[in-house]
């Protein structure tokens, strides 16, 4: 679907008359999304309604703005000083009633609050209504094509070919020399990522025990903890093919360095295996009925925790968009009524983790898929983990 019938079909079912998006030097990603990477260096507005479309920027910008491309789709109006781009919001704006803008409430999402605030408050002054444009946002600059989920399929292949891999590896080590270290296999997986063809911005993280109850941690050359016997070992790695149309896949997987999983373990992870499932079933029955929000599936899936007695270690979201980026963590909505209150639709070809984990004192555990909304479905793409990788068993 082209992105400007995208916005008019969102302005349609919100009732809206237009998006206003404001930016400066072109560092608004949906600015960027229409009319391209350009030296723009002073305040320019585009505004879509359901109809038509114009730009207003300044007489220096409208070199830039001013091409046959850009003006297939949009009127340009242009004003020099700051008095006279108020008299073109002033007129422009008067005839709407609602429009959308890059707001989110309490500014609670801030990848959607882009707007500044002065602008904003000078179009409500008007007596206009203003909701916020977060699902326009995410259906630009999340949503993906065909091309992308089959990269991000063939990515989730290989993360969790290289998962086993890393896992077996600790274990052949271990029972050689009686132990390996977490850096170790962190820059393993980093060269069987370059050698399958993928890409990362941060190398994985390896952590064992303790170490593991931090969710960022990461060992580095200066500083990392042995694997031994008896090590509970997280490893959480992401990757994508090397393509511009590429998705990642991010997954979390739990191994211990013996032969059977203690109990205490084993069951704390059951607990995250039962919220994992929750979340996916939740969005499984829900999804052709009503629209899911980010925030519904954070609640689903903490619920289970909470209930649990551990809630108060379960100290993140519990997931976040993936989309194609640079990073693994996307533009669109995240599973999240924790950290924000994300109340962006979970709209079709969109990506996300869930990743629920319990990060105690004793030790620290994570568990970690993907899921894509694929023509409408939602489908587990990047594996789930039943129990502990028991990784001395014979």
């Amino acid at each position: 679907m082209q992105p400007l019938t995208t916005v008019r079909n969102e302005l349609i079912k919100q009732n809206a008359d237009a998006w206003i998006v404001i930016d400066y030097e072109n560092k608004n990603p949906s600015l960027t999304a229409f009319l391209g990477k350009k030296m723009l260096t002073r305040k320019i507005f585009m505004v879509i309604e359901r109809e038509e479309a114009y730009i207003i920027c300044h007489s220096i910008d409208s070199l830039f703005v001013s091409t046959n491309e850009i003006e297939k789709d949009f009127k340009i109006l242009v004003y020099n000083t700051w008095q006279e781009m108020l008299e073109l919001e002033d007129n422009l704006f008067s005839k709407y009633t609602k429009v959308l803008m890059d707001i989110s409430e309490n500014g609670l999402m801030p990848r959607v609050s882009l707007a500044d605030y002065g602008s904003v408050k000078y179009i409500e002054k008007k007596g206009i209504e203003i909701a916020s444009s977060c699902d326009i946002l995410q259906a630009i600059n999340a949503a993906y094509d065909d091309e992308a989920y089959l990269l991000q399929i063939k990515a989730c292949e290989k993360t969790l070919k290289i998962k086993d891999e890393a896992f077996a590896l600790i274990g052949q080590l271990v029972t050689r020399d009686g132990e390996t270290d977490e850096y170790a296999i962190q820059q393993f997986i980093c060269k069987r990522f370059k050698e399958e063809g993928m890409v990362y911005d941060e190398p994985p993280i390896v952590a064992i025990g303790q170490n593991a109850s931090n969710p960022h941690y990461g060992p580095t050359a200066t500083a990392f903890s042995k694997i031994r016997k008896g090590d509970l070992v997280l490893i959480d790695m992401w990757a994508k093919m090397s393509h511009p149309n590429a998705v990642y896949s991010d997954i979390t997987w739990m191994g211990f360095v013996g032969s059977q999983v203690p109990e205490n373990m084993a069951e704390r992870f059951a607990i995250l295996r039962e919220a994992v499932d929750a979340g996916f079933e939740y969005l499984k029955k829900y999804y052709s009925q009503k629209q899911i929000k980010g925030f519904e599936v954070d609640d689903v899936v903490r619920s289970i925790v909470n209930k649990s007695g551990y809630g108060r270690w379960f100290t993140h979201r519990t997931g976040h968009n993936i989309s194609v980026d640079e990073t693994p963590h996307g533009p669109g909505a995240n599973i999240d009524n924790y950290e924000s209150h994300d109340e962006r639709s979970i709209i079709d070809g969109t990506s996300f983790s869930i990743e629920p984990g319990i990060y105690a004192p004793d030790f620290g555990m994570r568990s970690e898929t993907n899921i894509c909304i694929y023509r409408n479905t939602p489908i587990m793409i990047a594996g789930k983990q039943e129990k502990i990788i028991a990784i001395l068993k014979k």
